[in-house]
């Protein structure tokens, strides 16, 4: 049975469609509960395939707390990398990769680690674990078009940009 966002999605054309997160997943992490989201890259926000950690009192556009972390990082280096950071109460805003930190975030990291990697996941399917989760609805979100058709817009990225997932990290493209 379809949901009424799939329903949605086959009536309108993709070049149409409002651009939006999919939110997959909402967890506490530390003291804070946490939204979990994904979008495609037809948002202009960040060319690589990232995932969000918003709080989950917060709203678009997510000014109070937004980490975004590599999708590429974790299938391509086995890291979980930040290429963006936001945090408003800490005053702290880092758009350059190379600047973001996890420091004063361990807690975060590690709770997230645990949770991208559990098999107890955040919605209904045959998902391996969040992450899987995470890269069905990069696929779903990036062209919807396409992922009817069983493409997967996430593998196409890594290899039109030569990069190598790692072999723990193939079951997620077979």
């Amino acid at each position: 049975m379809k949901s009424l966002k799939e329903y949605i999605f086959d009536a309108v054309h993709p070049s149409e469609l409002v651009v939006e997160m999919a939110t997959f997943g909402q967890e506490k992490f530390g003291k804070d509960i946490y939204r979990i989201a994904v979008h495609g890259p037809a948002s202009k926000d960040r060319e690589q395939p990232h995932i969000h950690i918003h709080l989950a009192n917060d709203k678009a556009p997510y000014n109070k707390f937004n980490f975004e972390v590599s999708l590429v990082d974790i299938l391509c280096k086995d890291e979980i990398n930040l290429i963006y950071q936001r945090d408003a109460a800490a005053n702290i805003l880092r758009k350059n990769r190379d600047k973001c930190s996890w420091e004063g975030y361990r807690k975060l990291r590690d709770d997230f680690e645990d949770w991208l990697f559990s098999n107890n996941v955040s919605e209904p399917g045959e998902f391996i674990d969040n992450l899987d989760v995470a890269i069905y609805h990069y696929n779903k979100e990036a062209d919807y078009e396409k992922f009817k058709n069983g493409e997967n817009a996430l593998k196409e990225y890594l290899n039109k940009h030569g990069f190598k997932v790692l072999k723990e990290y193939e079951k997620y493209f077979m």
